[in-house]
């Protein structure tokens, strides 16, 4: 394994919390950085008018 693809599974072992099931340099890069980018994405809370708490 080239210090390169070594390189993309350390990165995607941190971003996906499991190893690649295949090592493909090109198909890594791209499922990464779209990882990365929905991790970006501010968070929209939405909300949820509950009903009163009942004793």
């Amino acid at each position: 394994m080239t210090q390169d693809e070594q390189a993309l599974v350390d990165k995607w072992i941190a971003v996906f919390c499991e190893a690649p099931p295949i090592v493909d340099a090109e198909l890594m890069r791209s499922l990464i950085a779209e990882q990365e980018a929905i991790l970006r994405r501010p968070v929209v809370c939405q909300s949820n008018p509950s009903a009163p708490a009942t004793v």
